[in-house]
């Protein structure tokens, strides 16, 4: 796992911390929100920015880039949203979306409430690059049957995933500016020159600089610590080869014996 330290004055929208600092406030991620997916927001409960959720101290916890909550005139919960900056290419973003999903869900529902009580969910993951491969933009997942896909199975979670190397590829002038701006670090509408006033603001605080020297440490703790995991899988790996060559060499000896006693 490869992790590469950015100057503080360096970072850009496109760096995890800088995003997730910037999209928590709700000024800024109430109209992306409504833009991308095309929807009117009622109001937003105070996003929170790197939201961390563990089940169970034996399963995997995950870390929200930003994750957020519609809510109603009441203060009821009308929909969910995890907005998360990928800017490498995993090869395990679609399966990640779907261990999101299970965690958002688990945690919404309190023990005893029926499912019915679960509401609309959004994933919006923004990449640099085509991570499918199909030459598109913006890309929109929901649970459809395969043999009618007029059929919607009804579950309430959507996936998108905005190219934003490909911004001059869309069509809809509101998502265009903002991948435009991702891409680029160029503002040209007034939603954008918000999120830009921001970020200049942030890279100029002592106090934000003070929460990435922590958020640095942080990753490199995580760091080390998949290290150490890869390195005990391996050598796990070459102790069961080991003994697999040990085993093999042994009935190898044992069918020689036999064979030079005639009984194969």
């Amino acid at each position: 796992m490869e992790h590469k330290r950015i100057p503080f004055e360096q970072l850009t929208i496109t760096n995890r911390f800088m995003f997730a600092m910037v999209f928590s406030h709700k000024e800024i991620a109430k109209p992306f929100l409504e833009a991308v997916l095309g929807i009117k927001i009622h109001e937003l409960r105070d996003p929170e920015s790197e939201k961390t959720v563990e089940v169970s101290p034996f399963y995997k916890g995950i870390r929200y880039d930003v994750f957020v909550k519609e809510t109603g005139p009441g203060g009821e919960t009308l929909r969910s949203f995890d907005i998360e900056m990928q800017m490498e290419d995993t090869k395990e973003i679609p399966k990640r979306t779907r261990y999101y999903q299970a965690m958002c869900d688990s945690e919404s529902l309190n023990k005893g409430e029926v499912y019915y009580n679960l509401k609309e969910l959004y994933i919006v993951f923004l990449c640099p690059e085509d991570i499918f491969g199909r030459g598109r933009a913006v890309y929109r997942f929901k649970n459809l049957e395969v043999d009618d896909p007029k059929i919607e199975m009804g579950d309430l979670c959507f996936k998108n995933f905005y190219i934003f190397s490909k911004y001059r590829d869309v069509a809809e002038k509101s998502i265009r500016t903002y991948l435009e701006y991702f891409a680029t670090s160029k503002p040209i509408s007034p939603e954008t020159k918000d999120i830009d006033r921001l970020v200049k603001w942030y890279q100029t605080d002592n106090e934000t600089r003070k929460r990435y020297m922590t958020w640095q440490q942080e990753i490199d703790i995580a760091v080390d610590q998949e290290r150490q995991r890869a390195n005990e899988i391996q050598k796990l790996a070459d102790s069961e080869k080991a003994r697999a060559d040990a085993e093999k060499a042994r009935a190898d000896k044992y069918e020689k014996m036999l064979r030079d006693l005639g009984k194969l």
